[in-house]
């Protein structure tokens, strides 16, 4: 399958275009992780354990309140963005665009407002009264966020060059300014101001930017009422709501577990596993890549009932992927414990196993990168979201009496345990969606 890439010319083209896409890409996402580590390993230094816990505390609430009011339609745009450039229709994109900015300015303003009038009632539950002010802070920056249809854009007119170069330098500053902080003695307040402040800016330049290719790449011409995109895209509110429905339930297992974790071990513990987690992020980072470039792919491949083409890259993709993670999975594995020694000072030397379990459950996302683009593509949101909610389900009735019974690693093979059902049951889920397709057109 994975030869089978490069069967023909036209194969070849695509292919060239998809790696010269996840080269740029992934060179952002590297220089993005390390300076992530890096970012992280100032915070470790300076704060300790339990100080790095509140920082970790106050990220999670504002990641949650946006997870849960701002609802993205990045995946939806780039569904029926590519549908409309194919067929030429510029005027149906550019409102497809305005309606996806309307929906970021407003579900952004609700997600703000959401969390600053919530902040006193969660305070005490995370213990974290004296700090309140932090989190009404990092709730009012989801006010100011413009990234989804930002990159929407970018991604639809192949320009992934200028985004993986605007990501790779706000995340230098990003740990530049982390490290200035530590070296001055800066405490939690200051590592929180930095989240905050990368977090508005972040949005805000992509979406610039976007806006700025739009102009260059699209002749002038008239956008319609952005709720005349509802009438002009049959399906699109579905997709919007069912894309953002699977996230929700995988980010929800991804944002709860550290609070939920919060009130059964100690801020220690909560500490270890927030390093996990961060590290293991890293290598998600580093997948995405391949995600965000085939996505336009393959669904051009599905506009054109290309069922064929459609089913070699995303069987061929993952195979290839899955080769590439043993290789380089395995030796993090094997040197984990001094490589966290390295990067985070012996103080967190007791971190070794849960980093370990969360870079397998990372690892086994990864194999699977291009199941959801392929599932939305080919118009199987609904099943990729009952699938979504069962695994969620499956997480949470587990994630209780695993933590109880191994504190922070029973919370990280939750993880692994969740991952592996969702690989295997998508993977039974496209294989039959695929061939129903190809059945269809012939």
């Amino acid at each position: 399958m994975i030869l089978q890439l490069f069967s023909s010319k036209k194969d070849k083209r695509i292919m060239a275009r998809i790696l010269r896409n996840v080269s740029w890409v992934f060179s952002s996402q590297v220089v993005t992780s390390l300076c992530g580590l890096i970012s992280m390993a100032a915070a470790a230094r300076a704060l300790g354990a339990e100080n790095l816990a509140i920082v970790a505390l106050v990220e999670a609430y504002m990641r949650l309140a946006a997870l849960f009011v701002h609802l993205e339609p990045w995946q939806a745009v780039m569904r029926f963005g590519s549908e409309a450039l194919e067929r030429g229709d510029k005027r149906r994109f550019r409102t497809l665009i305005g309606f996806s900015t309307v929906v970021d300015v407003v579900l952004g303003l609700m997600a703000a407002i959401l969390a600053f009038g919530l902040a006193g009632l969660v305070a005490p539950w995370l213990n974290l009264e004296k700090h309140l002010a932090l989190l009404q802070i990092a709730s009012l920056a989801l006010a100011v966020s413009l990234r989804p249809t930002g990159i929407a854009m970018l991604r639809l007119f192949d320009c992934f060059d200028k985004l993986a170069k605007l990501d790779a330098v706000t995340a230098i500053v990003r740990a530049l300014s982390s490290v200035l902080v530590a070296v001055f003695g800066g405490g939690p307040e200051a590592f929180v101001m930095i989240i905050v402040i990368f977090s508005v800016s972040d949005g805000a330049l992509a979406y610039i930017l976007g806006r700025r290719m739009m102009a260059i790449q699209l002749a002038p011409d008239c956008a319609d009422n952005p709720l005349q995109a509802i009438r002009d895209n049959p399906g699109l509110l579905r997709v919007f709501v069912n894309s953002n429905s699977a996230v929700l339930l995988r980010q929800t297992t991804q944002r709860l577990d550290v609070i939920i974790l919060a009130t059964i071990v100690s801020p220690t513990a909560v500490g270890f596993y927030h390093v996990a987690k961060r590290s293991a992020l890293a290598g998600l980072r580093l997948g995405r890549p391949l995600a965000q470039a085939i996505y336009p792919e393959l669904a051009r491949f599905a506009a054109s009932s290309d069922e064929g083409r459609l089913t070699r890259f995303t069987f061929g993709l993952s195979g290839a992927f899955f080769v590439l993670l043993v290789v380089v999975v395995t030796p993090v594995l094997i040197w984990i414990e001094p490589l966290i020694v390295f990067v985070f000072t012996d103080t967190y030397r007791g971190a070794a196993l849960v980093v370990g379990i969360q870079i397998c459950a990372s690892a086994v996302l990864l194999v699977g990168v291009t199941v959801v683009p392929t599932l939305l593509s080919i118009d199987r949101d609904v099943s990729l979201v009952v699938l979504r909610l069962s695994v969620t389900v499956l997480f949470f009735a587990a994630f209780w009496p695993m933590t109880l019974q191994f504190g922070a690693a029973g919370a990280a093979a939750t993880h692994l345990l969740s991952n592996l059902v969702w690989l295997v049951a998508a993977g039974f889920i496209l294989r039959a969606a695929l061939a129903c397709q190809v059945t269809r057109a012939t």
